[in-house]
């Protein structure tokens, strides 16, 4: 309308003119000019007056010049409301913001009247009374009326929790790396954007006199009177600048803190309308801690055979394992001086080093980036391994790891290591064999070697006080027969139970899997024995006992992020990933099927046709049955009662689907289970296997007939099953392992 007026006057002008050139040509125009009258403006859309809202206001507005057309809109916002305010906020042109547009988002303070926010005693309320003001200008600079709107903004201030030192260790060392995250709250403190910018304070504990008093109480002081504390305070620093300088500090690299004295660390956060945090809470964006000489950062070394050790300080005595020769060594390890908020600054590692103050004795120099070393191959003698870490405050970790090499002659064929004490009663229900019936069956099948000597090649473990074979004992042999019961006192868990990377402390013995490095070292191993409830099995790998189906890789611990139960026997040598049980305590959820006695118990083994390794053995029977003493009516075992559940089942198909799992492809089955019942999820899983890893690796300088073949594992006791059917299954192996020649 306005633009149309303004054309149409326009055009009467023209014509005017044209009018009186044509009557008197010579003259100028005389007549009288009409009064400019000034635009209107508006307010179409913003906050009620008087309302409260966020600190980000959008504002619309409208207008129009009578006569004319607006050519600009200018507005202010200014504290207070149009009651209260400093005129000299408006005064001058200077103080008015020009714009074409019809809209603005403005963005206005919220830092007055601190008060605790209720539902969340982490942040405090802030608010603001402001009052904006816009005009409009027409085309010959006169101006509208001012339209004004008065609200009140407000804000959640920013809080800014401390994440680095970590853990509840509050003695730190005299450099400290401080990290932290700030939460701005939008509209909430579950909707959040990082705030605008950062301080930090610190300072030993002083009252308000400027004395050392540790017993002060200086965080509830700071949250009472923060107007004495200004003085404390450093700059404002952008939250996101650059070096991560607004997100974290090291204090002490170029400030004194004094040891053996208590200090304090604080973060305050600012946001973007000025609100700044004003609750300080213990632990969160407060550190109140003590400056204390420290030992050094926390070094763990691992290797994949022998496992994960722990150093503190220099002092240490070195950590002392036996090996058999020509095992390659791969040492890695880490250091972490969080604990007292230290950083790592560097590493390096030797062998044998007589001087360690001499830097041409280490292997590499000093970097924070060699974190392993290549793979050390020993054949003889007695060797120190040896890794430094250097913290930012100069402190220093030695780990030392002394290994001696054993002789592994394996000059005798066979050796069985009897894991079973059943005592000497006999049980009528064939529950469990006595023990001189079951070391009957045993030496039996071991006189199939010819060279096997009874009084010799037999290790009871219930007259070692339940101890394994000791290293020396084990590197004698060839071949080893370890039969186990479900105990989790058996010799056999330790030996083969891993601890997992995590789980590792100062303190922790881990044991050396010395089996493990049998098969490394060529040699062969057929394990078998009870494996019902949490105990017996390859289940005993696990430090606690497990819920099933449990897998190696993951379910070693708790923390799913620990997945160095890979290197466990049962995943890294027999190749399983999963293991169950027919009795135990199973996991529940909709993705667990029935698991009942009744469905699962056993009631004979059947050979695997499709795996690639067993169909090489038609020497194998093809059906492993129990044995007729054992399941005939009032035995213990009745089909018809419960059935036989002294088993380990393998990467059963159910769990491996379900939970997605990749089989390993060296996982090899000999004999799945037929249950009970055929919808059991056990139904056909896996209950022995062959061990493939190892069967191209002969043993150097042993005594013949040292081959390269494969081992087995059995997850039940054969002595249940059917005895034509065992020896069977035992001349197989036993000539596979060249023991049934002269």
């Amino acid at each position: 309308m306005v633009r149309k007026r303004f054309l149409y006057l326009a055009a009467v002008a023209v014509i005017g003119l044209i009018a009186l050139s044509a009557g008197c040509s010579n003259n100028v125009y005389t007549g009288i000019e009409e009064t400019n009258k000034p635009p209107e403006v508006w307010l179409s859309s913003g906050p009620v007056e008087g309302d409260t809202t966020s600190y980000q206001v959008h504002f619309y507005w409208g207008g129009w010049d009578p006569d004319g057309e607006i050519d600009h809109f200018e507005f202010v916002v200014v504290d207070g409301d149009p009651i209260g305010f400093d005129p000299a906020d408006t005064t001058g042109l200077d103080k008015w913001y020009v714009t074409s547009s019809y809209d603005s988002v403005i963005r206005v303070t919220a830092n007055e009247n601190a008060r605790p926010y209720e539902p969340n005693d982490l942040y405090t309320k802030y608010d603001k009374t402001h009052t904006f003001f816009i005009r409009g200008v027409d085309t010959r600079g006169m101006r509208s009326n001012v339209v004004s709107r008065s609200f009140t903004a407000w804000t959640l201030a920013p809080f800014v929790q401390i994440t680095h030192p970590e853990g509840t260790v509050r003695t730190y060392s005299n450099v400290i790396t401080f990290r932290w995250e700030g939460r701005d709250p939008i509209d909430s403190p579950s909707n959040y954007q990082q705030p605008d910018s950062i301080r930090i304070l610190w300072s030993k504990v002083v009252d308000h006199d400027g004395y050392y008093d540790p017993t002060f109480n200086i965080i509830l002081d700071l949250n009472q009177n923060p107007a004495w504390y200004e003085p404390f305070w450093g700059p404002w620093i952008w939250y996101r600048a650059e070096g991560d300088s607004g997100t974290s500090t090291i204090l002490g690299d170029d400030e004194i803190l004094e040891m053996n004295l208590s200090h304090i660390f604080a973060v305050q956060a600012k946001d973007e309308a000025g609100a700044v945090t004003a609750v300080f809470k213990k632990d969160q964006n407060v550190r109140q801690f003590l400056v204390s000489p420290k030992a050094g950062p926390l070094l763990t070394i691992t290797e994949p055979y022998l496992g994960g050790f722990k150093f503190i300080g220099a002092d240490l005595n070195p950590v002392q394992v036996e090996l058999p020769p020509g095992i390659d060594l791969n040492f890695c390890w880490t250091a972490d001086a969080s604990s007292y908020g230290g950083e790592i600054r560097s590493y390096r590692y030797g062998w044998d080093i007589q001087q360690l103050d001499d830097p041409t004795q280490w292997a590499v120099a000093p970097s924070p980036f060699i974190k392993c070393a290549p793979p050390r191959t020993w054949y003889s003698g007695i060797h120190t391994f040896y890794v430094e870490a250097v913290d930012n405050g100069s402190k220093i970790t030695l780990g030392r790891i002394q290994i001696e090499i054993i002789p592994f002659s394996m000059e005798r064929t066979l050796l069985w290591v009897d894991d079973w004490a059943l005592g000497d009663a006999i049980l009528p229900n064939m529950m469990l064999p006595d023990e001189e019936t079951h070391d009957l069956f045993w030496l039996d099948i071991c006189s199939k070697n010819p060279q096997f000597i009874d009084t010799r090649d037999v290790y009871d473990c219930r007259g070692h006080n339940f101890l394994p074979p000791e290293m020396r004992i084990i590197g004698k042999y060839q071949n080893i027969i370890w039969t186990y019961g479900n105990s989790r006192q058996g010799a056999l868990q330790q030996v083969i139970e891993f601890t997992p990377e995590s789980m590792i402390g100062e303190s922790t013995t881990v044991l050396i899997n010395y089996m493990s490095l049998f098969l490394l070292r060529g040699g062969h191993l057929w394990t078998n024995g009870r494996s019902d409830l949490a105990a017996g099995g390859l289940s005993v790998i696990f430090i606690r006992p497990p819920e099933f189906p449990s897998t190696f890789k993951f379910d070693m611990t708790a923390n799913q992020s620990d997945t160095s139960g890979v290197n466990c026997m049962g995943h890294r040598d027999f190749c399983i990933s999963v293991v169950d049980k027919i009795i135990g305590t199973f996991r529940t959820g909709g993705e667990m099927p029935v698991r009942r006695l009744a469905q699962d118990a056993l009631s004979r083994c059947v050979i695997d046709p499709d795996d690639t390794i067993t169909a090489k053995y038609p020497g194998l029977p093809e059906s492993l049955t129990l044995n007729e003493d054992v399941t005939q009516p009032g035995m213990f075992f009745d089909p018809r009662v419960r059935g036989f559940y002294y088993v380990e089942a393998y990467d059963p198909a159910y769990w491996v689907e379900t939970s997605g799992i990749n089989q390993q492809k060296c996982f090899h089955p000999m004999y799945r289970m037929r249950a009970r019942n055929t919808r059991s999820p056990l139904d056909m899983a896996t209950v022995s296997i062959w061990i493939d890893k190892y069967s191209g690796v002969t043993p150097e300088g042993a005594a013949p007939p040292a081959i390269g073949a494969r081992s087995v594992h059995f997850g039940l006791p054969m002595w249940f099953f059917r005895h034509t059917a065992v020896d069977s299954i035992a001349d197989v192996v036993f000539e596979e392992w060249g023991l049934t020649g002269e």
